[in-house]
């Protein structure tokens, strides 16, 4: 049990906080704020998708979309990007929401220029970010692979994928301890102060 603690203690180490709280991908930017209470931060949390947090804004709009482009700035040539559904419904009201958007048809946030909430009706923007030039968002980070001292634990190299995302290659445990868990925390050493993660099937 405690070399499959302590590879997760490393990832904790890694993905852990920064001064101004927990890790959540590079920040690109506060949204510029037009129109209907639009607001929030906007992170890169790898190379197709983008972290919203404390996202706001009314749902008053007629025809509303989250919406990217390679314009110069925000109009009608762009796409509309899905919600954190997957859905490209009509945008509602959002209140403090933190949520994922991925980049449709394997789009990388390096192939745009700006990040939108744009209204196709009347073709304004309500709130928008542009992406810095030569921005790089987060890259997977690997780590050294378990060396497990009992219950045969081992695996291949560690991947950090992003904020929330760990790949174990090649893991091998013969599954006979009764209390073996998944586990994070922050220190040297694996510690009771921690947190289960879920398995591959959650």
């Amino acid at each position: 049990m405690i070399p499959v603690l302590l590879v997760f203690v490393l990832a904790g180490s890694a993905l852990g906080q920064d001064d101004e709280g927990p890790y959540r991908g590079k920040h690109i930017g506060k949204l510029n704020s037009y129109h209907h209470e639009v607001g929030g931060d906007v992170y890169a949390v790898d190379d197709y998708t983008l972290l919203l947090t404390a996202f706001s804004y009314d749902g008053n709009g007629a025809d509303t979309f989250f919406w990217a482009g390679a314009a110069n700035r925000p109009g009608p040539q762009g796409f509309i990007v899905p919600d954190e559904y997957g859905k490209t419904n009509v945008l509602g009201r959002y209140l403090q929401k933190d949520f994922t958007l991925t980049l449709p048809d394997d789009k990388k946030i390096t192939d745009i220029k700006w990040f939108a909430i744009y209204d196709l009706l009347s073709q304004n923007t309500f709130g928008d970010i542009y992406i810095p030039e030569e921005f790089e968002p987060p890259t997977i980070q690997k780590i050294p692979q378990l060396a497990g001292k009992s219950h045969q634990v081992s695996s291949g190299a560690i991947e950090i994928i992003d904020a929330k995302r760990i790949k174990l290659n090649e893991f091998r445990y013969d599954g006979k301890a009764k209390q073996a868990h998944f586990w994070v925390g922050v220190g040297a050493q694996p510690a009771s102060k921690g947190h289960k993660v879920p398995d591959e099937f959650g």
